[in-house]
């Protein structure tokens, strides 16, 4: 097993590879048009290291542990993996309507892993007694689009919405990929407005671009249709309201709206207010039963130019949990203000709060340095009321009123400001989770170390 020292030392040494001595250099025999010139190269390595180690009786279910008794099972998930990430872009064609292209390459290697170990998310894997890790995988994916004035269409399988719907997780070794069509239009002063529809999806440890959604409280779930349309209108840099609406096909609708301010004291002094909302009711077939959850959060932000502390407060209305799109294997990015990085506090009426503090290191004489620490407390979860379909995925637990989790997120990470290794990103994280009855996750001790760096033609 790697120690996390070690990880981040050959990190950092595969991370900075160099790829080529021509970094700044363009391809000057290119055909002297907005779609050669007007194009973009960018190749990024990164290199993960990922071990959850379940504390207190828990295990890790997958792999060669799939189907064993609890006691038989690999008490955690320890996984070191490295990728490549190719992204291409082209410009557009001259005209009235210009067209272009892209493609996304992406490729893993396995450095560390074995099938008792795995499902950390970083490595293709299947379950049973000769359950085994890929050794080296990949997937190439495209897209084509058009530009008309300030609006941009794009089809193809490779594309990566981000939004309040439907926002594709980078949070692992390789990024998730979608298959559909999108629309981003900026033609309105102040206002930038998105659309999407997207049938398949690819997960971030997987080749298949083949895959069907499914969401956050039920990994199997076959959602065969996600689609969204809405936008933000920005009055200043950090004065901003959003509204969208989307649809799980057969599943629920969803709706959030969202409003930021920030308020400058003088000096670099602010104080920022952040007010977010999302509601979701079922739709079509019902497949995930009768819904109607709400979800409300208050975030509010003293900081300046070294120091920012930020307190908040998050409630789910509703008998059932405030789900959410996901792949098979991981939800997409949750904008629920008090998400951690292993649970989202979205459960049946459940209450939450949470304090952080980020400290920059620019001022103090050390650009590219922040640390991040926060602590989030969720409790009063009641799903004695939930739909069927819910209460079957918790196996028909019912919350206790005395049940509560909480999480704790620390991360330090540097980028290098200058010379041969500039852009070079170190990561470290940590999580701790403790819970008490039958939470959907046990208690938990998490490091990931993660070394990444871009490099642009």
């Amino acid at each position: 097993m790697p120690h996390p020292a070690h990880t981040l030392a050959a990190s950092a040494l595969l991370a900075a590879l160099p790829i080529s001595a021509a970094a700044d250099t363009r391809y000057e025999y290119l055909p002297d048009t907005p779609f050669f010139q007007d194009g973009k190269l960018t190749v990024t390595n990164r290199n993960f290291y990922f071990n959850r180690d379940f504390r207190d009786g828990g295990a890790n279910p997958f792999g060669t542990n799939w189907g064993k008794p609890l006691s038989e099972r690999n008490g955690e998930r320890n996984e070191w993996a490295h990728g490549v990430i190719v992204d291409l872009q082209s410009g557009f064609t001259p005209g009235k309507i210009g067209f272009g292209a892209e493609a996304k390459g992406l490729v893993g290697l396995r450095l560390d892993s074995s099938g008792a170990r795995t499902g950390t998310g970083l490595i293709p894997y299947t379950n049973g007694a000769g359950g085994q890790p890929e050794r080296v995988w990949g997937s190439v994916g495209g897209a084509v689009k058009a530009k008309i004035g300030e609006t941009v269409i794009k089809a193809g399988n490779s594309l990566t919405p981000a939004n309040p719907i439907l926002h594709t997780a980078d949070v692992r070794l390789l990024p998730v990929t979608a298959t559909g069509v999108s629309l981003e239009s900026k033609d309105f002063d102040k206002l930038n407005l998105q659309a999407g529809v997207f049938t398949h999806v690819r997960a971030q440890e997987s080749t298949n671009h083949d895959d069907r959604f499914s969401t956050d409280q039920d990994g199997g779930a076959q959602v065969k249709r996600i689609s969204y349309l809405g936008g933000r209108y920005t009055w200043q840099p950090h004065t901003w309201a959003q509204v969208y609406a989307g649809e799980l096909k057969d599943y629920f609708n969803q709706y959030h709206a969202q409003a930021n301010h920030r308020w400058q004291l003088g000096g670099s002094q602010y104080i920022n207010v952040n007010a977010t909302g999302y509601y979701n009711h079922d739709s079509g077939a019902k497949k995930a039963g009768k819904i109607n959850a709400k979800l409300g959060a208050l975030t509010a932000t003293y900081g300046n130019d070294i120091h920012a502390l930020t307190l908040g407060v998050q409630r789910v209305f509703g008998d059932d949990p405030l789900d959410y799109a996901a792949t098979r294997t991981i939800g997409s990015l949750a904008r629920y203000p008090n998400a951690g990085w292993v649970t989202q506090f979205s459960e049946a009426n459940e209450k939450s709060w949470q304090v952080r503090y980020d400290l920059d290191f620019k001022k103090l004489g050390v650009p590219g340095l922040e640390l991040m620490g926060r602590y989030i407390k969720g409790y009063d979860m009641d799903n004695s009321k939930s739909n069927s379909y819910y209460r079957n995925l918790r196996g028909n637990y019912t919350y206790q009123p005395d049940d509560k989790h909480w999480e704790r997120n620390i991360e330090a990470k540097y980028t290098v400001q200058s010379g041969k290794a500039k852009g070079l990103n170190l990561r470290v994280r940590h999580t701790t989770m403790r819970t008490s009855g039958t939470y959907r996750y046990g208690n938990i001790d998490e490091v990931r170390v993660i070394a990444q760096y871009p490099w642009s033609l």
